[in-house]
């Protein structure tokens, strides 16, 4: 493809995690995404189990696995239509939780609802939301848990987001009350979200060297899997956040029944850019050798993962399926009607801790020599 003009290079590793350079495949798979030239391997280490892409993209190559179409890294465009699972609805935090609001159509100036027109689908006319309950059954089938935004604890709480693609998130922090900043790999999310007035270090966290125990809180969604060496980024997070600082991020979960089943297809290999594939319990041990406590993950009520992977598999057998196309493409943008009818099932999944996403949040824990050496 004309988008790679040059090859992504591969380096063999130990296990990130235990460092061991025990290891077996476990799954080989394309690009199926993003047409990145080769074929990519996932190996399982032997003494801890973790899976991990393995010969996986070198460090000055690793900006090349993201074409030009990258859905993160898109321009943020005006909502057209309802919610997505993923990039909309905002979940209040528990610890601190902020107003979010009802619909573009459910309040005017000072509070007032604006009276329906002609052009108000149906479904958000006034007399369908009078129906008691209605709003809060649509908010409870329509919250996926796929990210937290608590509320800002003082005048000067600072944020960051690791992975902040364009920016949506870093705006919706500074409406939060947060003063906050970013950091992003990839130059072109770079310019977008710089043309929108944020601030944002191009390149990794390490890179950005920023001073010890000064952030509130860090956030990074969809982000850990793509990091090379996860445990050193943690222990890097640990040292910027305050005692008592909030980590909060989502992850794909390899310890649901989807890759199980899907094997090669499962939508979320996503080869070469997600590099790690954690399950709950390493999770929670990576967390807690890195310094963290009080860890807590929720498994997301997203079955997104299960419709791009019935689309790789149709694509196997139909490679020209219009209908394995279009499926392949609704996790980039879900519909009203397809959440609310996916919602039951994939709330059951979570219920059942096996949600294919978790949303997992943490807090920082230091020594008291450390906290008053810092």
């Amino acid at each position: 493809m004309s988008e790679h003009t040059k090859t992504i290079e591969l380096e063999q590793i130990a296990c990130p995690l235990c460092a061991s350079p025990d290891t077996r495949r476990y799954v080989s798979v394309p690009d199926f995404l993003h047409g990145v030239p080769g074929h990519f391997h996932v190996v399982r280490c032997q003494p801890c189990r973790h899976l991990f892409m393995n010969p996986r993209p070198t460090l000055e190559t690793l900006s090349m696995c993201y074409p030009g179409g990258y859905g993160p890294h898109r321009p943020a465009q005006a909502a057209e239509r309802p919610p997505s699972p993923d990039s909309s609805r905002i979940t209040p935090s528990p610890d601190a939780a902020i107003a979010v609001p009802d619909s573009p159509q459910d309040s005017g100036t000072d509070g007032v609802p604006p009276a329906t027109d002609a052009s108000t689908p149906w479904y958000l006319s006034r007399s369908v939301r009078a129906i008691p309950g209605l709003k809060q059954l649509y908010y409870w089938l329509t919250d996926t848990k796929s990210h937290v935004l608590p509320a800002a604890p003082g005048p000067n709480a600072k944020a960051l987001e690791l992975g902040c693609g364009t920016g949506q998130f870093l705006t919706a922090l500074q409406n939060a009350g947060w003063t906050c900043q970013g950091v992003e790999l990839v130059s072109a999310a770079v310019d977008e979200a710089c043309r929108s007035g944020l601030s944002v270090h191009e390149g990794t966290l390490e890179s950005a060297a920023l001073p010890t125990a000064t952030l509130d809180a860090m956030f990074a969604w969809a982000v850990l899997e793509h990091l090379p060496d996860v445990r050193a980024s943690l222990q890097e997070i640990h040292r910027i956040l305050k005692p008592g600082g909030l980590l909060a991020f989502s992850v794909p979960n390899a310890g649901c029944w989807e890759p199980m089943i899907f094997r090669d297809r499962w939508y979320v290999w996503e080869l070469p850019r997600h590099l790690h594939f954690f399950t709950p319990a390493r999770l929670r041990r990576l967390l807690h050798d890195a310094g963290f406590e009080k860890v807590e993950i929720v498994h997301q009520r997203n079955l997104l993962n299960i419709v791009g992977s019935v689309a790789l598999w149709w694509q196997r057998f139909f490679p020209r399926s219009r209908v394995a196309a279009w499926l392949l493409d609704y996790p980039n943008h879900p519909g009203l009607w397809g959440q609310l009818a996916m919602a039951p099932f994939a709330i059951g999944l979570a219920v059942l801790r096996q949600g294919g996403r978790l949303t997992v949040t943490a807090r920082c824990h230091k020594p008291q020599t450390e906290e008053l050496g810092s």
